[in-house]
């Protein structure tokens, strides 16, 4: 297994770290700044990505709503980089026919704004074709320590690990293994 967590060590260390502050759950930061901060950490983890890849050709598969802004982050930064991008929104973690049918001869990388038990990410994974010519590469903003292992074989880009591990629901506070959802916080859909 392969476990790339940002470099925090960086020119931009501040910066990091300040964007994940706003993302943290705990953050209650919500909207416009949280979404404005998925995008940049997807930009600042596309250097990574690019520079562990033997392509410069990707299939983005966006995991909606959660995944949107981080990786819309890293698809842009990726094109801006030189490479050819493909981004598909996935819904239901269901790959269309269609876009299958795009992923070929692309490295894909699966994005969401946090994998917990990682049972969306196996959905999909389950649903590509074996294809020798393809890698997969997972990207996300959190995932807590204990997850890390499901992946053995796997790529994994992510902005920080957790000791934590939250269930998404409608709630504003973190209480009794609940946080609030990232993607109703992103889109204040409380």
């Amino acid at each position: 297994m392969s476990v790339f967590v940002l470099d925090k060590d960086n020119n931009r260390k501040d910066e990091v770290l300040s964007l994940i502050e706003i993302c943290k759950s705990s953050s209650m930061i919500m909207g416009g700044e949280l979404r404005k901060a998925h995008y940049q950490l997807g930009e600042i983890i596309s250097t990574q990505i690019m520079s562990a890849s033997n392509s410069n050709s990707y299939a983005v598969l966006i995991l909606m709503r959660a995944g949107l802004c981080y990786g819309s982050g890293i698809a842009d930064k990726l094109e801006e980089l030189g490479a050819s991008v493909t981004i598909i929104f996935i819904n239901d973690d269901t790959i269309s026919s269609e876009d299958l049918d795009m992923l070929s001869d692309k490295e894909i990388i699966i994005v969401d704004a946090v994998i917990n038990s990682g049972k969306s990410v196996f959905t999909l994974l389950n649903q590509l074709p074996e294809n020798g010519n393809n890698s997969v590469k997972l990207a996300t903003t959190v995932i807590p320590n204990s997850s890390v292992c499901l992946f053995d074989g796997l790529k994994l880009f992510t902005v920080r690990t957790s000791e934590n591990q939250y269930k998404g629901a409608k709630v504003n506070k973190i209480s009794d293994g609940k946080g609030p959802d990232t993607g109703d916080r992103l889109f204040n859909t409380y």
